[in-house]
């Protein structure tokens, strides 16, 4: 079943000469200045296919990008495991859910980070957070967990994730052996690679893009072998306008689309057809610091022309918004996270990951700011909706039907539309002070611990069969952090 989505792309802030004459000045950067490819395997499937090679440089013509162009898949599905809440990437169909991976975790009710950095319990508890959030549409793992030695992170941040939410599965992956390893987890729950392609309940992000123009070699491989397998994978590229790309909106918005082009190239000389999803990420150097910047309206902007380029390619976007500079659920994090996730889902973008739970940059994530955030989504998406104006929304029989001076407080066309017209924010305080008072006057901070201690309080029926849990435990040598 595939889950109900919003469009996007009412905020178009690039004309139509604007995305072509972005779309030809990265032509001509991956003609002319090319891309630095430090990994020889790479750059020999870029010169077999007829790209100019010198060195490590390798310089991308057209009609490469025509071709891959031609194969990448316009639209496809991200499966959930309960085959209730599949995803649906096409055209501005926009979707949101968490991010990662920072090492910082703000727990509920608490004013600062904790003392040590993120365990894996905390993967296992954000999804067992993210799975009951209404508004969450998917789960990208959230945190790196420092109690795991490094090279089984990947392993046990996925089992993690999937023993507590049955939602499409995203996470990053730091070596080839834990995409090896997985992969052949998602083997053993799907029952065989190709059930595993045919409804792939997880996907891989990787950042094999050192900006400006370079492949990190190590990601490559990653990214070689996810391509090989033929699941779906997000090809993440963030420069920072001002250091790692030019500093006007437009130069960065170039070099990261040369960029882009150039990894959906390489995707599908590895194996057409591997399905991608753009990861387009644009950031903004913070000029009086050199430091990263998260929540600003530019940020926004970037990514919403981000999102209008992958739809002239015809591919699903892979992006970001909701992050926000503030070091706590607090009025910043609200207005900084409601400018980019408007702007971004306005723009149509397909996966916006980071929407959920991020706080300080990308530094920490927070619990209490995962069920804030998706109240703020609740209301981005109503947006999205619109306004129907059919026969039945007009109300024209009602009106006529309530005349003047009456009320239609029970009228049948009020409580018919009283559910679905308006969305009511789980967080959100509209009592008279009186009753506020009386509850003890609670602010949004201590409404959010609330619930994220009522949803972690929960009954939690068992995801994975007790035979299955137990293989892939004495398998891969896996816990999920909770005991």
């Amino acid at each position: 079943m595939i889950r109900e989505a919003a469009y996007g792309g009412q905020y178009r802030p690039l004309t139509e000469s604007d995305v072509r004459a972005i779309h030809e000045a990265s032509l001509i950067v991956l003609k002319e200045t090319g891309v630095e490819v430090p990994h020889a395997e790479a750059r020999e499937r870029f010169a077999r296919a007829g790209a100019l090679v010198d060195g490590a440089r390798v310089r991308i013509p057209p009609a490469l990008v025509e071709d891959a162009l031609a194969t990448i898949p316009h639209e496809f599905h991200l499966a959930s495991r309960d085959g209730r809440q599949d995803l649906w990437l096409s055209g501005t169909r926009v979707h949101f859910g968490t991010g990662g991976s920072p090492s910082k975790v703000l727990p509920s009710g608490a004013d600062n980070v904790r003392d040590g950095d993120a365990e894996l319990r905390d993967v296992a508890l954000l999804a067992i957070v993210a799975d009951a959030l209404s508004e969450v549409d998917f789960f990208v793992l959230p945190v790196t967990p420092t109690d795991i030695p490094p090279e089984a992170i990947a392993p046990h941040r996925f089992y993690a994730a999937l023993a507590h939410t049955t939602k499409h599965v995203m996470g990053g992956l730091i070596s080839p052996q834990g995409a090896r390893d997985v992969f052949e987890m998602g083997v053993m729950i799907a029952g065989s690679a190709d059930a595993l392609r045919e409804r792939p309940f997880i996907s891989a992000i990787t950042s094999w893009m050192l900006s400006p123009l370079t492949f990190d070699p190590e990601v490559t491989d990653i990214l070689t072998f996810w391509c090989e397998q033929g699941l779906p994978v997000a090809l993440s590229s963030a420069p920072m306008a001002g250091s790692t790309s030019p500093l006007t909106l437009a130069g960065t918005l170039t070099q990261l689309n040369a960029e882009e082009l150039a990894g959906m190239v390489y995707t599908q000389l590895v194996r057409p057809g591997t399905p991608v999803l753009a990861g387009y990420i644009p950031g903004q150097m913070n000029p009086r610091s050199g430091a990263y910047l998260a929540g600003t309206a530019e940020f926004g902007m970037m990514q919403a022309a981000a999102a209008q380029l992958a739809q002239f390619y015809n591919v699903p976007i892979y992006c970001t918004a909701g992050m926000t500079d503030s070091k706590t659920p607090d009025q910043q994090a609200g207005y900084e996270k409601m400018i980019t996730l408007l702007l971004t889902a306005m723009g149509g973008a397909s996966y916006i990951h980071h929407a959920v739970g991020m706080i300080e940059n990308m530094n920490a994530v927070s619990y209490e700011q995962m069920v804030v955030d998706n109240d703020l989504i609740l209301m981005v998406k109503r947006v999205l909706r619109g306004i129907n104006t059919d026969p039945d929304h007009l109300a024209v029989e009602a009106i006529q039907r309530v005349g003047p001076g009456s009320h239609y407080l029970m009228d049948e066309h009020t409580l018919r539309h009283l559910r679905s017209e308006f969305v009511f924010p789980a967080l959100a305080e509209r009592n008279h002070r009186e009753v506020w008072l009386l509850q003890g006057a609670p602010d949004l901070r201590r409404r959010a611990t609330d619930l994220v201690n009522r949803l972690l309080a929960e009954p939690r029926p068992r995801l994975l069969p007790a035979s299955l849990d137990e293989a892939i435990r004495a398998r891969f040598r896996v816990h999920d952090g909770l005991g």
